[in-house]
């Protein structure tokens, strides 16, 4: 974590407000743009003293951190170019609930490095074809490039012009990079601690540069192609938070939740986060294929009154003071999970302002 970021940061405990969180930094260094980077160490909050480790280069700034050890410890303390140090794996295996299953950590690291890859691919790669790829596909990628989600992005934000800006979900950086490029200071958020590292790596060069990802072909099988980012590391950082506590201490000109919406427990208390986080006059970006994936019914955005999710989300945000500025219902998001299994999201993007 850049040790400027940290300035801009809030303990997630709503009850401490904008209490300073201090820095004990047990290992720094300097990044190729001049900032300091804060490598290990523990951050602490001044009004309720909770403790967010920073591994990495990581900061995990989330309330239940117990919680989230049980399940992500395994993973992190098998990183091995990138682990974290013996008395940082100490210190997290101290705030664990319980003893990791190692066949867990296995399944969870191989599933998460695939959909990394995946992402990686989806997001700074996404209208490369090859000999494998089918002209079908290959006519799709041609026919939607100046109408998929990534131009619908830039075309909103060079129309919004922001200067600071709260990406939730961010997964491997693909839409803070668009940001970082446009000179608008950004703070990437996902509560996937490889896809966090993975942004750092692609976009910061930090701990080291990540010049290349895995196109998986069948299988185990993979072709590794160059990566190239296309973004600004002096306006980019990426922390492991959660969308549903504000994480912020000032509201920014622009929040986004890209493709987030139906995938977190309670969509209601993410759309009331991301408009807390937003200032007056600024705008939220909100996109989804509406798939609810684990979500119950009751919690959908229009669910208990057979609302469509469309209609149900534009209602939300003008029953909380938006106003809808831009909207399509139908911008296609195309990318490869293998070389033939092909992903198609038809998307909904909304642009509100907040009023």
């Amino acid at each position: 974590m850049k040790r400027s970021t940290l300035a801009l940061l809030r303990c997630p405990r709503d009850n401490c407000g904008t209490a300073p969180l201090t820095a004990d930094v047990w290992i720094a260094t300097v990044l190729d743009t001049g900032e300091d980077e804060l490598v290990e160490g523990v951050v602490t909050c001044d009004a309720c003293g909770g403790a967010y480790p920073i591994v990495c280069g990581v900061l995990v700034l989330l309330d239940d951190l117990a919680a989230y050890l049980r399940d992500h410890l395994g993973v992190i303390t098998s990183l091995t170019a990138h682990g974290p140090s013996d008395a940082m794996t100490g210190w997290l295996a101290s705030r664990a609930p319980a003893a990791v299953d190692p066949r867990h950590v296995n399944r969870s690291m191989k599933l998460e490095d695939r959909y990394v890859n995946a992402f990686l691919g989806a997001h700074f790669d996404h209208r490369t074809t090859d000999a494998d790829t089918d002209p079908l596909i290959a006519g799709l990628l041609a026919a939607n490039a100046t109408r998929d989600l990534w131009s619908t992005a830039t075309t909103l934000f060079d129309r919004t012009t922001p200067t600071s800006a709260l990406d939730v979900g961010s997964s491997v950086g693909g839409l803070s990079a668009l940001l970082s490029r446009r000179g608008c200071a950004t703070v990437g958020v996902d509560t996937s601690f490889l896809s966090v590292l993975v942004a750092r790596r692609a976009l910061l060069f930090t701990p080291h540069p990540l010049n290349s990802y895995r196109a998986y072909r069948e299988g185990d099988l993979y072709d590794e192609r160059p990566l190239t980012v296309e973004g600004d590391p002096r306006y980019a950082d990426f922390i492991v938070g959660s969308g549903l506590t504000r994480l912020v201490r000032d509201p920014v000109d622009l929040t986004c939740a890209v493709n987030l919406i139906d995938l977190v427990p309670d969509p209601a208390r993410l759309l009331d986060t991301l408009i807390s986080q937003t200032a007056e006059g600024g705008h939220l970006l909100i996109t989804s294929p509406y798939g609810w994936s684990g979500v119950p019914r009751s919690r959908w955005l229009g669910g208990t009154s057979d609302e469509a999710s469309p209609t149900a989300l534009r209602a939300a945000g003008t029953a909380r003071g938006l106003k809808v500025t831009w909207e399509n219902d139908r911008v296609p998001w195309l990318w490869r999970d293998y070389s033939r299994f092909w992903r198609l999201y038809i998307v909904d993007v909304v642009l509100f302002t907040r009023t």
